[in-house]
């Protein structure tokens, strides 16, 4: 597993170059529209897309076939994937979150913790759109994948884009009991939202595991 672990970061690691020059590129920017809100949720989204990069040059290479010649579980292999996913969403908050800090403190911002809570949510999202992608990826390959999800997220936004668009024109009263659950779910958000996040990768991990496994190279 660490040898899977360390090849991920090995293919990886110009990517990170590339991160550490859009960090510089990004504070330039803040500092010129002098807007430290910039950073928000930014690189939690650019590092989970290394996970897409992961797939890709795996499938260019071939490396299932020469994977499974090794001393590697089929299961090792599923699960280095959903490692790389929790790791590169952590160091995406990681940097993401140092960078917000630093622009808050440079911008003496009223709280140093100003839109702290974006980064935070965009881990949920990755989490989550990975959690539904994996399983598409480990069965199409990633190429068929980003049809399918290019498909699926424009039917999902039109749908939501109209959703809104009704609810704004009409302008309904929700139903007091629908209020009261949002409610609660904020006011619980630190134990409900790691739960859900922990019941939808351990779902998508043994969905993944299924098809990984009868899979033929």
């Amino acid at each position: 597993m660490k040898g899977l672990i360390t090849k991920e970061f090995i293919n990886l690691s110009k990517s990170f170059y590339m991160i550490g020059a859009l960090a510089i590129c990004y504070v330039m920017i803040a500092l010129v529209l002098d807007n430290p809100s910039i950073f928000s949720g930014t690189f939690t989204i650019v590092f989970a897309m290394l996970l897409f990069g992961s797939y890709s040059l795996d499938e260019m290479a071939n490396w299932d076939n020469y994977v499974l010649t090794m001393p590697v579980t089929r299961d090792n292999i599923v699960q280095s994937k959903y490692i790389m996913l929790i790791i590169l969403s952590l160091l995406g908050f990681i940097v993401n979150g140092s960078l917000l800090l630093l622009a808050n403190w440079m911008f003496k911002s009223e709280c140093l913790f100003y839109e702290f809570e974006v980064p935070v949510g965009g881990v949920v999202v990755v989490i989550i759109f990975y959690s539904i992608m994996i399983p598409i990826i480990t069965k199409l390959g990633v190429v068929k994948a980003r049809l399918y999800f290019f498909l699926v997220y424009m039917v999902l936004f039109l749908l939501g884009t109209f959703a809104f668009k009704s609810i704004k024109k009409d302008n309904p009263n929700p139903p007091e009991r629908i209020i009261k659950t949002i409610d609660i779910i904020i006011e619980n958000a630190y134990i409900i939202v790691p739960l859900f996040i922990l019941l939808i990768l351990g779902i998508s991990y043994i969905i993944s595991l299924r098809i990984y496994r009868k899979k033929e190279f």
